[in-house]
This record gives structure tokens, sequence and C-alpha cells, in this order.
């Protein structure tokens, strides 16, 4: 009896706690931090109490999302970078790339090369996506400077991106090590546990595993990421698990010797016109909750100057945007 009354009371509080996340969508004060993390391993350690900067889609403002491109205007900031933020998809031949949305059209001219809209990655090879300008609908300041650029006119910086040719160009310059990386795996099974053995393979013959946390919103694929490569690959909490957490702070649950599979959650705050994407999981107090017990959090898509000093007074430890270089200066200009 006591077993059913303890889980119905968790169910409870789970319902409760979780509408009470999302109850106020208005724009508040997330509090000043008062605990100070020391998380499960070296993996984003705060720097000075300062959060890290991650280039969102390796950093999407300043050049075409998941691109090498990307990655060069984000190396060549220097010290503003941190971390990157990428997404990876499979091709119908087994190559893992780096890409966001389900549909290449999105970025790409993939309608108009392969004569089709609603084009996917998992359904061509990597040489055939190769031909795709993943810089057509780039816009800058209402611009479109890659637009129209096709066959040999592509340079190779803002054709789709091999994972593993993404890792050797940071470590053909020494630069590898330097970063850290958020990588989300973005499909199921029957695609999803090939993906994470092939990115356990990367990682771990570049010595990168210790560098990187891996995310996923299939559960399917945070149960084989558990059951495969506990101990090996370091990884997010899933939705679910991001909700329990909540829940258990919101409900004031110690979880002393509770074993958490998870280093880090990843959460959505983001202002749109004075509203937030999820009001409370900012707050101080559940930052300093995770904190507690070696938990490091991390916020997307960070664009605002509110955003950015509110996060980072809360204890946020990473900030993912697309200008890393803008919110880099926000954080440090004391």
């Amino acid at each position: 009896m006591t077993a059913v009354f303890t889980a119905v009371k968790k169910f409870i509080c789970l319902i409760v706690s979780s509408l009470a996340l999302i109850t106020s969508l208005q724009r508040g004060d997330l509090g000043t931090a008062s605990y100070f993390p020391q998380p499960q391993s070296a993996f984003m350690a705060r720097s000075a109490g300062m959060p890290l900067v991650a280039a969102h889609r390796t950093g999407k403002g300043n050049a075409p999302e998941n691109t090498l491109m990307a990655l060069e205007a984000a190396v060549a900031a220097g010290d503003e970078v941190d971390m990157f933020e990428i997404d990876i998809q499979i091709t119908s031949d087994g190559e893992l790339v780096l890409y966001h949305s389900l549909y290449l059209d999105e970025n790409s001219d993939a309608a108009e090369y392969f004569g089709r809209a609603n084009t996917t990655v998992f359904s061509k090879t990597y040489a055939q996506l190769r031909n795709l300008n993943m810089g057509e609908n780039f816009n800058r300041g209402g611009k479109y400077p890659y637009r129209g650029l096709r066959g040999a006119d592509i340079p190779d910086n803002l054709r789709i991106l091999k994972l593993a040719d993404f890792f050797d160009w940071l470590a053909a310059r020494g630069l590898a090590q330097r970063y850290l990386y958020s990588i989300e795996v973005k499909y199921p099974f029957p695609w999803g546990p090939s993906m994470v053995d092939q990115l356990a393979v990367i990682l771990e013959q570049r010595g990168l595993a210790g560098n990187a946390v891996i995310g996923s919103y299939w559960a399917d694929i945070t149960a084989y990421i558990d059951r495969a490569y506990s101990g090996r690959l370091q990884r997010f909490a899933s939705i679910a698990e991001c909700l329990q957490l909540y829940s258990a702070y919101y409900c004031g649950e110690d979880l002393t010797g509770v074993d958490l599979p998870y280093i880090a959650l990843s959460l959505p705050y983001y202002e749109d016109d004075n509203r937030m994407m999820i009001a409370h999981c900012g707050d101080a107090a559940f930052i300093d909750y995770a904190h507690r017990y070696g938990l490091a959090m991390c916020y997307w898509t960070v664009n605002t100057d509110g955003d950015v000093r509110a996060l980072a007074a809360a204890g946020a430890d990473v900030l993912m945007t697309d200008y890393p270089e803008k919110v880099y200066d926000i954080i440090h200009a004391g």
C-alpha cells in the first residue's frame, strides 16, 4: 500500500509541477545563483562563475547552420566560443552528417535539385547530398548572400558536412580538444542505434568522448545509450527526465544517493515578444537544485540581451546561441 501511495503521490506531483512550469509565460526575475556546481565530471565546469558559450548549430546567426563555413566563423571568433552545439542525421548509405531539420528544403536547394519537396537526409546518399547548396536560404540582414550557387560554384564549406570531417578539420588545426560538444541524435529506431554506434567510434578514436555530451528527443535512443554506452558516453536528460527532475525540485525531494544517468539538462528558454518558451525552467532556485546533484544546466536558444543577463545571474552553465560573440561580450562586460 505504501508503494502504491508513493507512486500516486509522485504522479500527482509530476502533473502539478508540469503545469506550474508553464503557468506563467511572462518574463520574470529568475533570481541569483546561490549554489555553484560540482559537476560529475570536468565537462561543462564553469569558468570563474561565467556560463560557457555554445555556438548553436555551429553559430547559425553568422553563417549557414551546421556547415564548415559556420565552423570556420566560430573558430575565427577565438575565445568567444567554448562549445559547439550540432545535430546529426544519417544518409541512406550510412554516413553521419550535420543537419537539424527533417526536410532539406529549409536550408538548401533540395526541392530544385531533386525535383520534389520534402526530401530527407536519410533518403539520399552522401554523394547526392554533396550536390546541394546548404546556404541557399541563409538570411543576413534581409539578403541571401549564397542563394543561386550551383554545381562547381558551391564552395566546399557550403556543402553538407560529415561528422568525422567536422572533427578532423578541428584536429588538423590542433583545436579538437579545445572545445566541448553538444550532439543531438535526430532519429529514433531503426536509425538511432547505428548512429550512436558510429558516433561512439568517431569520438573515441579521436579521444573526444569526455568532451561531448549526447542528447536525443527519442526515449528509445536514450535507453540505448544507457544500455550500450554507460560509462563511455555522457548524455543529456531526456524530456521525461527533465520533467521528473523539475517535479522532484517542485515537491522538495532529496535525490541524494539517486543514480542519475545523465550529467546535464538542455532546456528551451528564449524570448519571443516578451514571452518565454518555458517560464520557470531558468529559475535560479531550480538551477541551484540541479547543481546540488552535479548536473549542468544548458539553455537554448539564448539570443537577447535580457535572457543572457538573467540566465547568467541565475547560474546557467551553458548558453546556446546563434550569436556567440554577442553573448560572450554581454557575459564578460562586467
